[in-house]
C-alpha cells in the first residue's frame, strides 16, 4: 500500500485537474451560449458561480456579477481554489511529491500545463481567445489520461488518481445538472421557453454529452431525457451512474475496501431510485443535494481509511 501522503497527493492531483477541465468546459460552453443566443434571451453569467459553488466568496471578495469578474475568479483568482490556475498548480505541487510513482512522461504534461496556464491565462478572459486557452486546458487533461492509461502501472497509485477523478466527475456533473437543468425546469416566460432546445444542448456540452445524447436518441430532447443520460447512463463517462461504478471498481481494488465500498454503494443506490420523469425543479435540487451529501461521504470515508493526519503536507481542497 502506498504511503498515506502519497495517496493523498495523488487522490487530490486527479481531482484538481478533473475539476480544472470541467471548470473550462462549463465557462467555455456558456460563453459559447451567451454569443449564439439571441438577445431577446435573457441569459447572466450567474450560473458560473452557481456550478462551482464559489458564490459566497466571489461575494465577499466585492467583485461585480460581470462577464469580467466572474470569469476572472474562475479562471485566476488566486484566492479561489478551484480555479483553473490554482487547481492546476495545486495539482503540479501534489504530483511533484509523489514523483517517484508517477510516470515522468505523465509529469511533463502537467508541468507543460502549469506553465501555458500560469503564462496564457490572460488569453482566457477575453472572449476572443478564451475558446482557445480553454480547449487547451481540456486537450492536456485528456493528454494526460492518455499517457497514465498508457504507461503507468496498474497499481494503488494508478488506482488511488481514478478513484479521485471519478469522485471529482460525479460531483461536477450533478452540479451543472442542478444549475443549468433546474433552471430549465422552471416556470419561464413563454418567450425563453422558444430556446429551450438550445439550452438543453447547451447544458449536455458542458458535459461533452451532447453528440452521444443524440446519438443514443436520435434526438435534441429536453427535460427527462437529458437529465436521466447524465444520472443514469452506464455506458457514458461522465454520467453519475458511470463515475460512481467506477470509483467502486478502483475502491475495491485498494486494501480494507469495505468502508469507502459502503459509502459508494450508498450513492449508487439512492442514483438507482432517482426517476427523471417525476422530477421538478425543487425537486432536482434535492435530490441533487443529496447525492452530493452521499457523494462527500465516499470522499470522507477514503480520506479517513487511506490518508489520515500524516498527509499534512498534501494541496488539499479544505471546503471538501
Amino acid at each position: 500500500m502506498l504511503l498515506s501522503r502519497v495517496a493523498a497527493n495523488l487522490y487530490w492531483a486527479a481531482r484538481y485537474l478533473e475539476r480544472a477541465e470541467g471548470t473550462a468546459r462549463i465557462v467555455r460552453e456558456h460563453t459559447s451560449l451567451f454569443v449564439d443566443s439571441p438577445s431577446s434571451l435573457r441569459l447572466s453569467w450567474d450560473p458560473l458561480l452557481a456550478v462551482t459553488g464559489g458564490e459566497s466568496m466571489f461575494d465577499d471578495m466585492d467583485n461585480q456579477r460581470s462577464e469580467t469578474d466572474i470569469v476572472h475568479f474562475l479562471l485566476s483568482e488566486p484566492r479561489n481554489p478551484g480555479s483553473i490556475q490554482a487547481s492546476v498548480g495545486s495539482a503540479r505541487e501534489n504530483l511533484r511529491s509523489a514523483r517517484e510513482v508517477f510516470p515522468i512522461p505523465a509529469w511533463f504534461v502537467v508541468n507543460d500545463l502549469h506553465l501555458y496556464v500560469t503564462s496564457r491565462v490572460e488569453e482566457g478572459l477575453h472572449r476572443r481567445s478564451r475558446a482557445r486557452f480553454l480547449g487547451h486546458v481540456i486537450t492536456e487533461h485528456q493528454r494526460l489520461i492518455g499517457v497514465l492509461t498508457s504507461t503507468m502501472t496498474r497499481d494503488d497509485a494508478y488506482t488511488m488518481m481514478r478513484l479521485g477523478r471519478h469522485i471529482e466527475r460525479a460531483d461536477m456533473a450533478l452540479r451543472v445538472l442542478d444549475v443549468r437543468a433546474g433552471q430549465l425546469l422552471k416556470s419561464r416566460d413563454p418567450q425563453e421557453l422558444l430556446y429551450d432546445d438550445l439550452q438543453w444542448l447547451s447544458m449536455l456540452k458542458s458535459l461533452s454529452a451532447a453528440q452521444m445524447y443524440q446519438r443514443q436518441t436520435l434526438l435534441h430532447g429536453e427535460g427527462s431525457g437529458p437529465i436521466g443520460f447524465v444520472l443514469h447512463e452506464p455506458s457514458f463517462p461522465r454520467s453519475v451512474a458511470y463515475s460512481l461504478a467506477s470509483a467502486r471498481e478502483s475502491a475495491a481494488r485498494l486494501p480494507n475496501p469495505t468502508p469507502v465500498l459502503a459509502t459508494i454503494d450508498h450513492a449508487r443506490d439512492m442514483l438507482g431510485a432517482v426517476d427523471p420523469l417525476s422530477l421538478d425543479d425543487v425537486q432536482l435540487h434535492d435530490t441533487v443535494d443529496r447525492l452530493e451529501v452521499a457523494i462527500a461521504a465516499i470522499h470522507k470515508a477514503a480520506d479517513a481509511a487511506y490518508f489520515g493526519a500524516s498527509a499534512e503536507s498534501v494541496v488539499r481542497d479544505v471546503a471538501v
